[in-house]
């Protein structure tokens, strides 16, 4: 291996797990910004209960896309079977970020 070239480790960059067969077995998600917007929501995941808690223009901005292209993405995912989306309100009950849970994907 070249000097200049080094083995990343992992141990010491954070990173985030994201179910391979989005990437590799897929066939429900027509577009790309799906699966950026999926990564999106596995990066904010909590690795016990699998929710997360991201704004949609965070998801915007993190995935590249615009927000109404983030809504549409995260309705495919829901539609696709790849997250639940659940409404949240603030103490006051005013709109808070939607808590989306990411659902169990087998595909074969």
């Amino acid at each position: 291996m070249p000097k200049d070239k080094v083995v990343i480790d992992f141990r010491e960059r954070p990173f985030f797990l994201m179910t391979r067969d989005v990437v590799d077995k897929d066939t429900k998600l027509e577009k790309p910004v799906d699966i950026a917007v999926y990564a999106v929501l596995c990066m904010y995941a909590d690795n016990n209960d699998k929710t997360s808690y991201p704004s949609v223009e965070t998801i915007a901005k993190k995935a590249r896309c615009s927000e109404r292209v983030a809504r549409r993405s995260l309705q495919n995912l829901k539609d696709a079977g790849y997250i639940d989306i659940r409404k949240r309100a603030d103490a006051r009950g005013f709109q808070a970020s939607n808590q989306y849970v990411l659902l169990d994907v087998a595909l074969s």
